[in-house]
């Protein structure tokens, strides 16, 4: 089942995300306390705007972006369940550099990176406050990197920065 979180209606775009894609992003599923940690991802990708949302509810990690395709992955929506803390995340967007470190609590949905404005993520970081969280990326002239884990409020950066090159793909967990 697909339904809004807790903050859908009531809170302003995020920087860098415009007012039409904030009220355009997709719904994330809700998951019961039984299913552990979970965190979703939607990407918001070059020439197709947001992505249907993807969860490490499958044996796999949340993913953000494409891989094979050569496209921008320009931001990423994301939200968490069932940790017990904050998930917090950061873009590193083509001539802005890093973005603001948002964190938010379970079942509040946020975004990092920018939407509308053609301009690229080229790095990305991410945390939990109370939990290990793993992440890694696919970009541009380099695929996947190597994955990677960190202790609770740690952040890990994936990606590249002072390059150029795009970020395609990112995927992360919550331990």
């Amino acid at each position: 089942m697909l339904t809004a979180p807790a903050n859908a209606d009531t809170e302003k775009p995020p920087p860098g995300i415009s007012a039409e894609a904030w009220r355009t992003r997709p719904h994330f599923p809700i998951f019961s306390a039984a299913a552990g940690p979970k965190v979703c991802f939607a990407g918001y990708v070059q020439d197709y705007g947001w992505q249907a949302a993807d969860c490490n509810d499958d044996g796999d990690w949340a993913e953000a972006g494409t891989v094979g395709a050569s496209l921008r992955l320009e931001a990423i929506l994301i939200i968490a369940y069932n940790t017990g803390g904050r998930t917090c995340a950061q873009a590193h967007s083509k001539d802005i550099g890093w973005g603001a470190f948002p964190c938010e609590d379970d079942g509040r949905e946020f975004a990092v990176g920018t939407t509308e404005q053609s301009r690229q993520m080229e790095a990305f970081r991410f945390r939990h406050t109370t939990r290990s969280s793993c992440n890694n990326a696919h970009g541009q002239n380099y695929g996947w990197q190597i994955y990677g884990c960190v202790g609770a409020d740690q952040y890990r950066m994936a990606g590249t920065t002072g390059q150029s090159l795009r970020l395609e793909a990112a995927t992360a967990t919550i331990l």
